[in-house]
């Protein structure tokens, strides 16, 4: 079975090449023929010849200036001289491929006049956006670099849009950047201001207890505890000591007269000292805690003004979206159409045919002579 099956494929083989053998001059003609028209169609007066120009740039890994330059725990991902990967590639096609790169790249060099498309004739924008996308493209190349190419009929428009395609990414990119940075900067910034005010107020209110006399609870509380000890103590000892003196001396006697003086001492120090005792007892609890609170607040303080610097920077700031490979340059020679492309794709297509014509003429012949 597979020899017949090999003898059958044999024999077709020699029926085609036989075929293509005997009516050899009428394929060459029909060949030369198609490639000729091809050539022709295919001329500057059918298909107006359009130049390529082409961007190349890779895009960051980061976009922010205050984590790349101010942040110290910044990762590699973070550096401002590293390219980026993947996902920053698809970011910025995205970005390439709005509604607001086109639009104003269509105003700017009036493409619908340009395309020769009239305002009057049916669907004008959407015959725009396909020669828009017909025209200017963007990709992601194998090595993580984003390209942006422009035909155009006139080579230095051409490259006239493609730079202007890749400065509009600068400007568009660093516009939606700079508005959420704006937006949050005014968030912190206000959240701040209420904390600074929230802490003005504490600290007023820890200045008068300062003024009241409680300093520091916990050393006054301390110190004052101890004097009070000692005066208690010498004014006991003082008093026992007046007791003994009054039995052996009479009461106008010195040492009587010194002993009942520091006894009145002892005990207008003790006094005073209960006096501040019972102000600490008071107002020392609220100075302990605004004191706390006012050391968590200035922590707190610390980190907003510096994430309120890093947004201010953002938003002020602008740093390019991208490390520029090639710039668009004029090209001096066509890219489309490929002529010898469309006439050897002619020409073959043209054979092809007329080869699938004879033999199908050739066919029908056979089964006509067999009925």
């Amino acid at each position: 079975m597979f020899q017949k099956a090999r003898e059958t494929t044999f024999l077709e083989s020699t029926s085609l090449l036989m075929t293509v053998l005997r009516w050899r001059k009428p394929l060459l003609a029909v060949t030369l023929i198609s490639a000729l028209a091809a050539g022709i169609f295919s001329g500057p007066s059918f298909i107006t010849p359009k130049y390529k120009s082409t961007v190349i740039f890779f895009p960051p890994a980061t976009n922010s200036i205050s984590k790349a330059l101010l942040d110290e725990h910044s990762s590699d991902k973070q550096d401002i001289l590293a390219f980026g990967e993947e996902e920053q590639a698809e970011q910025m096609l995205q970005i390439l491929n709005s509604d607001e790169i086109r639009e104003a790249i269509i105003r700017k060099y009036n493409l619908m006049q340009h395309y020769g498309i009239s305002p009057d004739e049916a669907y004008p924008l959407t015959r725009l956006s396909e020669e828009f996308h017909d025209n200017i493209s963007f990709s992601r190349t194998e090595f993580m670099s984003v390209r942006i190419d422009v035909l155009d009929k006139d080579p230095a428009m051409a490259a006239s849009i493609a730079n202007d395609i890749a400065a509009l990414l600068d400007s568009m990119k660093s516009k939606i950047q700079r508005s959420r940075a704006s937006e949050a900067l005014l968030i912190v910034e206000q959240t701040y201001q209420e904390k600074l005010q929230a802490s003005a107020v504490k600290e007023d209110s820890l200045t008068r207890l300062r003024e009241m006399g409680v300093m520091d609870y916990r050393n006054q509380s301390v110190i004052w505890n101890e004097e009070y000890a000692k005066s208690y103590a010498s004014l006991s000892n003082d008093k026992a000591a007046l007791g003994v003196l009054l039995k052996y001396k009479p009461d106008n006697d010195t040492s009587v007269i010194n002993t009942r003086a520091r006894i009145r001492g002892a005990e207008s120090r003790l006094k005073d000292l209960q006096g501040k005792l019972d102000l600490l007892a008071r107002y020392g609890g609220a100075s302990v805690s605004l004191t706390e609170q006012l050391t968590l607040d200035r922590e707190e303080l610390a980190k907003m003004k510096e994430q309120v610097d890093k947004l201010r920077l953002d938003a002020n700031q602008q740093l390019s979206h991208k490390f520029l490979v090639n710039k668009a340059v004029q090209a001096e020679k066509k890219s489309y159409p490929v002529r010898w492309m469309i006439v050897l794709m002619a020409g073959l297509g043209g054979f092809l045919i007329a080869l699938l014509v004879l033999l199908g003429t050739e066919r029908y012949r056979e089964i006509r002579y067999r009925i």
